[in-house]
């Protein structure tokens, strides 16, 4: 779930804002992902350098009192996801076109931006 591959799913099949369980349960998994030791290493990879790159906020409730939690920089992290991405890429068949669709999806189709022109279109 850790991945451009999922949030492209997720951008198209679901409304953008929730993740529900039956959306996250219903992502065709191909069958060789699961079996893949070296996205076992990159998760790992990513949990560290997410819990590396968060900032601790706490926030203080009318009742007094205190809630710490971790915000999350995911930009940060940005290089491990796409090797993630590429990984599960060769697990369902992406040519090198669709992968850069998937993992440039952002910034270069729904910002409207490239890699040499970082103001919007």
């Amino acid at each position: 779930m850790n991945s451009s591959v999922f949030y492209t799913y997720f951008i198209a099949y679901g409304d953008c804002f929730h993740l529900s369980d039956t959306l996250a349960t219903s992502v065709p998994l191909a069958p060789t992902v699961l079996a893949d030791k070296s996205l076992i290493q990159l998760n790992s990879q990513l949990m560290k350098d997410l819990q590396r790159n968060a900032n601790r906020k706490t926030i203080n409730t009318k009742n007094g009192d205190k809630i710490a939690y971790d915000e999350f920089n995911v930009y940060k992290s940005r290089s491990i996801i796409d090797q993630i991405d590429r990984v599960l890429a060769k697990h369902y068949g992406f040519n090198d076109e669709e992968l850069d669709f998937i993992i440039n999806y952002d910034i270069k189709y729904r910002m409207g931006r490239d890699a040499g022109n970082e103001g919007a279109e």
